[in-house]
């Protein structure tokens, strides 16, 4: 099968694609035919070593020390199940799943084996394998911070970092559950923000939000690049400032509240690019570049 192969951390030079061996399941396992991988900024983050210096040696005892240790590369994706083990009995073969695979990686080749007790939820019908693959890296850490419990009705939420991954599943979500959203982002990207739910936009290249005059209930950043003492200028008196410096959980059961959203149509993938396998180094270029709007996505099928 074709793979795509990193074997030392770097820019999308140290990249390749490769002939290698369809892997084999264990009795616990699925064997998943892949049609879509996502490639988010925590693949590029990970794949480039591109985090403070204090954390580098955290990160290579995690990941590997000279390079990557599960060298298919690829967090997130969506396929078709082809074959189970023998003890498994929530899924059967083809079923059509979307999945998060953190610390193996391995969503960037042909086939993907997952345990079947990893977070994978099925695909709802009314979307694609594209606009599943993304999800449970984008929708689930919007979700973590975004939800029934942090939101009220009419809430002032403020989202920085709107146009990303992150940031547009952010923006329907508080919209979702009552919440009256500014999105922050260029000017070029407020059209789109608008037409998924923002009420209202600020160009963060001509306003400094933390500088203006209106209060916010949540101000969200999705892009870990504000700073905790300047948010809480604008925030109400039991304000809240979210960041995803903090660390997040994966959760089927989150993968699930997502899919019933989605059915209701008040959920959608914003994809700026599919591209085919063949071209995955353009693919993490576009990533790499930190300009992407939405999700960026490879077609493996």
């Amino acid at each position: 099968m074709k793979a795509i192969i990193q074997s030392r951390y770097g820019g999308v030079d140290t990249l390749s694609i490769k002939e290698v061996g369809k892997p084999t399941i264990k009795e616990n396992e699925i064997l998943v035919e892949a049609h879509s991988a996502n490639i988010a900024s925590g693949d590029m983050r990970i794949n480039t070593l591109d985090v403070p210096v204090f954390l580098k040696p955290i990160m290579r005892l995690i990941f590997g020390f000279k390079g990557p240790r599960r060298q298919i590369r690829g967090v997130t994706g969506a396929g078709i199940v082809s074959e189970i083990g023998s003890k498994v009995d929530n899924f059967k073969v083809g079923d059509e799943i979307y999945y998060i695979n953190s610390m193996k990686a391995g969503c960037l080749a042909e086939y993907v084996v997952l345990n079947m007790n990893q977070v994978i939820a099925p695909i709802p019908s009314n979307i694609s394998f594209n606009e599943a693959s993304p999800l449970s890296f984008g929708a689930m850490t919007s979700l973590h911070f975004i939800n029934e419990d942090s939101i009220q009705k009419d809430d002032a939420v403020l989202v920085y970092g709107a146009s990303g991954a992150v940031g547009t599943y952010a923006v329907q979500l508080a919209k979702y559950y009552g919440a009256k959203v500014t999105a922050v982002s260029s000017k070029k990207n407020h059209e789109l923000l608008l037409s998924i739910g923002a009420d209202f936009v600020i160009d963060y290249k001509t306003e400094d939000f933390t500088k203006l005059d209106e209060k916010y209930d949540m101000v969200f950043d999705t892009v870990a690049k504000t700073r905790k003492k300047a948010v809480l200028k604008v925030l109400k008196p039991n304000g809240v400032y979210k960041s995803t410096k903090s660390l997040t959980a994966e959760k089927v059961s989150r993968l699930l509240t997502i899919n019933e959203i989605v059915k209701e149509g008040k959920l959608k993938t914003v994809i700026e690019k599919a591209y085919p396998m063949t071209e995955f180094k353009e693919a993490h270029t576009h990533v790499y570049s930190k300009h992407k709007v939405g999700n960026v996505v490879i077609g493996i099928k």
